[in-house]
């Protein structure tokens, strides 16, 4: 019992001493008045202790609706002008088959299979909104295939079948080396312009340069228009309005205008609730079998109508991308598809914002039906895309506290209620922590 009265006084009297060498040498403001070794009348250590404490309580008042702003929703928005210098990407154009060219009848007839798959390969090869009406119904090997898709790839026309000619600023080119191939809810279409597609640098128009697409078609086709990230899916807002296809033979010219979204760097360091968005590197959190390189809103509301049909018939759509480990639709999969496709076009997902894009806006189309001559058969339909509307000035997205911010706030009221700055904090340390206090007889 007495030894460890002892080991207590002992302690006490170290920790005592400590904290009075500390206030003789602190050179906080107050500390010595409070805490010195050398005699203080009692009133002048009570009255410091009251103005510490003061200022403690003042200055935590003051620094908590500093933290809670910087906690909050703290991102706003400013308008760049500066619209000389802006590179504007210009779009994606994406071109897909829209009806059957005769091959299907075709590809039937040299293999000879029944005549009544007909219409059942028009289902599986061009996407309509029923899917596929005949599977509900049809008979293995008489009215519909089960090893469909080879056939559906077979069948569907190629890049040199749909286009013939093309122009860039003028410019001739084939077609084929710029519209790649890319699988989308239309099936394989072909896109110029495309990130998704394989392009590893997208073309861009400002103030000095405005080139124009200009492409020669060889049928109908089915037309997007859409940023350089998206893939393209039945859902997607339309650009050019309703309908997407073109018809054969015409002149089609697509006007344009653009807005463009940035984020300054100050939001990249910030977390996702606050900033409310995805930069094109993430994936938001509910996707957990994300196929997709870049992220773009259309991107996860894809992602969202791949995965309802696996929650409803356990497969996606041949045309869809694969997700995980779940199978592709056969028949009886098609045929389910068919019965909720109502669900899928009310399909909601909580999808956020690309923290950086471009959204594209109609101005104008101008579309001339052509005679059905010999001449304009042979030369086809021509669609040229341009962007007649470059922005005059950006939103840019920027944090309106970034992280030096909080520090020179925090510093300042340290520095205005108790005389402190960081070498302060390092000397506390040093004084309490590494340097020995002499000791007192």
């Amino acid at each position: 019992m007495k030894l460890s009265k002892t080991i207590c006084v002992t302690i006490f009297t170290r920790i005592s001493n400590k904290i009075r060498y500390f206030g003789d040498e602190s050179n906080l403001h107050g500390i010595g008045h409070m805490l010195s070794m050398s005699y203080i009348p009692i009133y002048k250590r009570i009255f410091w202790l009251l103005v510490l404490t003061g200022s403690a309580f003042t200055a935590s008042r003051i620094l908590e609706p500093i933290f809670s702003f910087y906690s909050g929703d703290d991102v706003s928005y400013l308008v760049d002008t500066n619209y000389i210098d802006f590179d504007t990407p210009f779009p994606a154009v994406t071109v897909c088959q829209h009806a059957d060219t005769g091959n299907i009848k075709k590809y039937i007839s040299e293999h000879h299979l029944p005549k009544a798959m007909l219409d059942f390969f028009k289902e599986v090869s061009i996407w309509n909104i029923r899917y596929c009406r005949t599977c509900a119904s049809c008979k293995v090997n008489q009215t519909c295939l089960e090893e469909f898709v080879d056939v559906v790839n077979t069948v569907r026309s190629k890049c040199p079948d749909i286009l013939s000619d093309c122009w860039w600023d003028g410019k001739l080119f084939q077609c084929c080396d710029q519209f790649l191939p890319i699988m989308t809810e239309y099936g394989v279409c072909f896109a110029f312009n495309s990130r998704i597609a394989g392009n590893d640098t997208v073309l861009t128009v400002n103030r000095r340069s405005q080139p124009s697409l200009l492409l020669s078609v060889k049928q109908k086709i089915g037309i997007r228009v859409h940023s350089p990230d998206d893939m393209v899916f039945v859902g997607m807002e339309n650009v050019l309005g309703q309908p997407v296809a073109v018809p054969f033979v015409s002149d089609y010219e697509i006007i344009l205008k653009a807005e463009e979204t940035l984020s300054d760097q100050s939001v990249s360091s910030m977390s996702r609730p606050p900033r409310t968005c995805l930069y094109e590197h993430e994936k938001p959190s509910f996707a957990h079998h994300w196929t997709f390189t870049k992220y773009t809103y259309d991107n996860c509301r894809f992602y969202c109508r791949a995965i309802a049909q696996v929650e409803l018939c356990n497969c996606t759509h041949h045309f869809m991308p694969r997700l995980g480990d779940y199978p592709m639709c056969d028949i009886q999969g098609l045929s389910c598809l068919g019965k909720h496709r109502d669900f899928f076009s009310t399909t909601v997902c909580e999808c956020p914002m690309k923290c950086e894009e471009v959204l594209y806006k109609l101005i104008h189309i101008f579309e001339t039906e052509q005679k059905n001559t010999e001449e304009m058969v042979a030369r086809g339909t021509r669609v040229r895309v341009k962007l007649a509307q470059l922005p005059s000035l950006r939103v840019q997205r920027v944090a309106i506290r970034a992280t030096l911010g909080l520090v020179v706030d925090f510093g300042g009221v340290i520095g205005v209620f108790f005389g402190a700055s960081l070498l302060s904090i390092i000397e506390i340390i040093y004084i309490l922590c590494i340097r020995r206090a002499p000791s007192i007889n």
